[in-house]
């Protein structure tokens, strides 16, 4: 009786733990408010991600910022995976396709919306580009881990209160861990970097990050190159 109890006991626990490995398998993924490297524009924020079996939807925000704003968006917008394969938008709700228009009543009005692709499966990480005539909605890298995005946020929160040598060091941690990874946020933690040693002073190691960054196969390099000459760091 007593092996027949613990068999018994042993086989709901196994229905128990299929049970939850099929739910979790049909409800699929999902990461709250991702971090990314560069976006446009500067208003828009990812809300979450959900990667589930049927369909991989990534809902934002987008905020105006100055009057008689307004907002579309392109059919020709898309997924593009870390292999560099573009999955072309499949579905949209919140704002219109273009050329209609969302026209937003006043500055800090926020409009929310969401993107459907065909399913992905779980990235490591990816990025949205639209393929517009100008003002495109764009996010490169965004971090899908969970645990990098925790050391990520922490980072942003150092360097926001003034306390840029422990940011420092956690930006330092990360280039070390994945630089050969080739991850999409690369870019960014070097830009980081590079910035926080010219405002501490330290232009030579600010300029050996660089060099670094340009011999690291970052992805999207071109355009962190754009974006840091813009704010005055150019080697």
């Amino acid at each position: 009786m007593i092996i027949a109890s613990q068999a018994n006991g042993m086989k709901q626990v196994l229905i128990i733990v299929l049970l939850a490995a099929f739910s979790g398998a049909v409800s699929g993924q999902s990461v709250e408010s991702p971090n990314y490297g560069l976006k446009s524009p500067l208003t828009a924020e990812i809300v979450r991600v959900d990667f589930n079996a049927d369909a991989t939807v990534v809902w934002m925000t987008v905020m105006s910022d100055i009057n008689n704003a307004w907002f579309c968006i392109d059919r020709n917008t898309f997924l593009v995976r870390p292999d560099g394969m573009k999955i072309k938008l499949t579905g949209l709700k919140g704002l219109p396709y273009c050329p209609a228009t969302h026209k937003f009543k006043r500055p800090g009005e926020k409009a929310a919306f969401s993107l459907t692709f065909p399913p992905t499966g779980m990235l490591p990480w990816f990025s949205i580009v639209e393929e517009c005539m100008g003002g495109c909605l764009s996010f490169r890298g965004i971090v899908t881990d969970a645990s990098l995005n925790n050391r990520l946020n922490e980072a942003f929160a150092l360097s926001g209160s003034g306390n840029n040598m422990a940011a420092y060091h956690i930006y330092e941690e990360i280039i070390a861990e994945t630089d050969s990874l080739n991850l999409g946020i690369e870019g960014s933690v070097y830009t980081s970097l590079i910035m926080l040693d010219r405002s501490m002073g330290r232009h030579e190691t600010a300029r050996q990050w660089y060099n670094r960054m340009m011999t690291s196969d970052t992805p999207d390099l071109k355009l962190y190159l754009e974006n840091l000459k813009r704010q005055g760091a150019e080697y």
